[in-house]
């Protein structure tokens, strides 16, 4: 990069943290990702909207938007007839940066990924569990899934290759939930003294 292009890069993330400042003093809720801004405003409504506060999803739209990850967030609709039907239970969907339901409203639960350096997540409908990988929604995240499944095991004496280490750190995030922060360097992918 160029002197110039950094100084142009400096500038724009100190306006972009100027915006984001007065997002927080507008709204109750503030999370931002890239150049989107999940906010809850005053009456507990929940939109997204861009740095200058355009509006990208109008708020109570849904009834509650999660964070971003992966250029997704999960969202849940508002329970319809509380008084009426008790039993009936929120859905959920997830959306895109742009607002769009990549994921429709229909499911029962949508299991959470965000900071969790997952490339998919659990759905649930019924009785029925499955994974929805993020590559399938956002075409810009590469297809991980191959990364399952390795070749070869090496042994002690060979060096990992870097998909192998991506899968291996994938793994341990994925096993250990952060319990045991980052994996520790040279990790061979022994699980045991997690007692599974």
């Amino acid at each position: 990069m160029t002197e110039e292009s950094l100084k142009a890069q400096a500038i724009t993330e100190k306006d972009n943290t100027i915006l984001e400042q007065r997002l927080r003093e507008k709204y109750k809720y503030v999370n931002r990702y890239n150049d989107v801004v999940v906010v809850e405003n005053k009456d507990y409504k929940w939109g997204v909207v861009t740095l200058t506060d355009e509006i990208i999803v109008p708020f109570g739209k849904y009834g509650w938007i999660d964070r971003f990850d992966s250029g997704l967030a999960r969202v849940r609709c508002q329970r319809q007839d509380r008084e009426v039907h008790p039993e009936k239970k929120a859905k959920w969907g997830i959306i895109n940066e742009r607002g769009e339901e990549v994921l429709p409203l229909e499911y029962d639960n949508i299991w959470n990924w965000v900071g969790k350096n997952r490339y998919s997540t659990k759905v649930e409908k019924g009785n029925e569990r499955w994974d929805v990988y993020f590559c399938d929604l956002n075409p810009m995240l590469p297809d991980r899934r191959r990364w399952r499944e390795r070749d070869v095991m090496m042994d002690d004496s060979d060096c990992w290759s870097s998909r192998d280490n991506d899968y291996l750190e994938d793994s341990w995030y994925a096993m250990t939930d952060g319990q045991y922060g980052d994996m520790p360097e040279g990790f061979n992918g022994d699980y045991d003294f997690l007692g599974y």
